[in-house]
């Protein structure tokens, strides 16, 4: 019924502009959605959250952008003198996003209508207009997706982060936030450099189609993030290692080991 009633609103409540009243973006100006309303915070807030008084004047990479409501909450975190540089390739949500921005008059935030992977590609991505953050590159996701939704396929380029960085001269982040639905971990992989390089914190919200597709890749996401000297946490502050990673849900910060030994952060 909620799903119902949510489809029949949408055509109205995406004309709307106001102020949230919820979520990351509270008390900044958004189009659509239904954040005039007061609801509980997101699961990933309270590691965002944790981190966000490291981040005033930092460079922030927001990897699946969606709509922009963490993007705008990361442009109050790093102010005027910091950049957040957003990856969003669904065409409708790069839309929002970028007129969300506008909105709030954000001259801290770069929009890349691109999705971040291990090889440079064009493939298609579906998407869920009733909601904006079921879109996913994997098939295996899409096909279950089906079952459940009425999806939209858009073509979208994907390319690797370490490519960008380089051929748009981008600066560094100093934070990496990911969230796009199960491809964690070739985005991962396109980014070596750039992480090997930069040594970021790390937000990643992990997904997966099948409990062992779920389990395959926690433990993927976990062996390159423990192989390359981080630190894993689950979002009430338990130590992520080999033995426990499956049982702490799927928002994970990883800190450098060096910035923890030198109580950096």
């Amino acid at each position: 019924m909620r799903r119902l009633i949510k489809h029949l609103l949408r055509p109205l409540s995406d004309r709307w502009v106001y102020t949230a009243r919820s979520g990351p973006a509270r008390g900044m100006r958004v189009r659509g959605g239904f954040l005039f309303l007061p609801k509980p915070p997101p699961k990933e807030m309270s590691l965002l959250e944790h981190v966000a008084h490291y981040l005033p004047g930092k460079v922030v990479y927001d990897v699946g952008a969606n709509i922009g409501l963490v993007t705008l909450f990361l442009a109050r975190c790093v102010g005027e003198k910091g950049l957040v540089v957003a990856f969003e390739p669904t065409p409708p949500n790069a839309d929002r996003l970028m007129e969300n921005v506008r909105l709030n008059k954000l001259q801290n935030v770069r929009v890349y209508q691109k999705a971040l992977g291990d090889t440079k590609t064009v493939t298609t991505i579906v998407y869920n207009p009733d909601a904006s953050g079921i879109a996913t590159l994997r098939e295996d996701l899409a096909q279950r997706y089906r079952k459940q939704y009425v999806l939209h396929e858009f073509q979208v380029e994907v390319v690797p982060l370490d490519t960008l960085v380089e051929s748009e001269s981008l600066p560094l982040p100093d934070f990496l936030k990911i969230d796009i639905e199960g491809y964690e971990y070739p985005m991962l992989l396109g980014a070596r450099q750039t992480i090997r390089r930069a040594r970021p914190m790390i937000f990643v919200e992990l997904h997966g189609n099948t409990p062992e597709d779920r389990k395959q890749n926690y433990e993927a996401v976990y062996n390159f993030l423990d192989g390359t000297n981080y630190r894993l946490f689950a979002s009430d502050r338990t130590p992520i290692n080999s033995e426990n990673l499956h049982d702490y849900g799927n928002c994970w910060l990883a800190i450098p080991r060096e910035a923890l030994e030198a109580n950096v952060v």
